[in-house]
């Protein structure tokens, strides 16, 4: 099927898009709405502007992909008949990917051309790279998820379940739930007796987030209604400190989430001009956040810059 440019994008629902839309509608209206078509020659200056902002990335997030990738490239490849990768040759490939990123980051004009083909760091974009003690951190928790990968439990029990499904980095699955589009594939899915598996690696700290996320991931599985039912227990992989938490799911649970997916929902189409076409209301309508204090990290800070200063000169003095 032919590419077709549309006016406005298609709406669906992700655990991402919660979780942006919950930290500031403006950055949401960046993300989902004002960066719609910015790729295209004809884009207008702010669309474009907005698409290649919204490509930015950093560090953490970039160190997150690499491990998610060098994990389902592992379980995969430990099922195929292959051996179990060794830690210093994850972290081998982990450093690599890293450096390359790095170099990427430092071509500014060859991004500018082409955002969407190479990386470009947060801190090469505003500055003049990641600091010394920055580039150690990332180094260390690369070096301590790539360790702990191949001894963790989810790793060891999926090279051995008799069925697993790997989530693709780069491609996007979804389930219709209520006639909305929810992208919600776990990290890993594999079966053990009778009691399904979700697997969510995580290269950061623990979050009071986490454990939800899990319910989400059941409520794509009841849904996607080509698996046999059974129990469904998730576990979170805290690769960075080789702990692990497992949370069994229970059909409250999933129903009780599924509440809030529609409440999420119903939240995002206040900000509709038009909720059958998916049309957004003008920018303005977007609040920034209420506590400003974080808004530099963002990668759309610019867009918002002169807003934020005019914002910051209200008050008694």
């Amino acid at each position: 099927m032919a590419f077709e440019i549309r006016p406005y994008p298609d709406f669906s629902w992700s655990q991402s898009r919660r979780s942006t839309f919950r930290e500031c509608p403006r950055k949401y209206y960046w993300h989902y709405y004002g960066s719609h078509n910015g790729w295209l020659d004809e884009a207008t200056e702010e669309a474009g502007r907005a698409w290649r902002l919204k490509k930015i990335t950093n560090l953490h997030m970039v160190l997150g992909t690499i491990v998610h990738e060098l994990a389902a490239g592992a379980v995969l490849r430990a099922r195929g008949g292959g051996a179990v990768p060794e830690a210093a040759d994850l972290i081998h490939a982990g450093r690599a990917r890293l450096n390359r990123a790095w170099l990427m980051s430092q071509q500014r004009e060859e991004w500018e051309r082409r955002p969407g083909k190479l990386t470009m760091l947060m801190e090469f974009y505003r500055g003049s790279g990641p600091s010394r003690d920055l580039i150690e951190q990332i180094r260390d928790k690369l070096y301590a998820c790539l360790r702990h990968l191949p001894s963790s439990e989810s790793f060891r029990e999926a090279v051995e379940a008799p069925m697993v499904e790997v989530k693709e980095v780069d491609r996007l699955d979804f389930v219709e739930l209520d006639g909305v589009k929810m992208y919600a594939q776990p990290d890993l899915l594999y079966r053990l007796g009778d009691a399904w598996r979700i697997v969510d690696w995580k290269t950061g700290a623990r979050h009071a987030s986490h454990a939800p996320q899990l319910r989400t991931y059941a409520v794509y599985l009841q849904e996607r209604g080509d698996l046999p039912p059974g129990p469904v227990i998730g576990r979170l992989e805290y690769l960075s400190t080789g702990d692990s938490t497992s949370v069994p799911i229970a059909d409250r649970d999933c129903a009780d989430e599924r509440e809030r997916i529609a409440d999420s929902v119903a939240a995002m189409r206040t900000y509709l001009a038009d909720p059958v076409r998916n049309e957004a209301l003008p920018r303005e309508k977007f609040p920034l956040r209420e506590d400003t204090r974080n808004c530099s990290r963002c990668q759309f800070f610019e867009l918002c810059e002169a807003e934020l200063e005019a914002a910051d000169v209200a008050g008694p003095f």
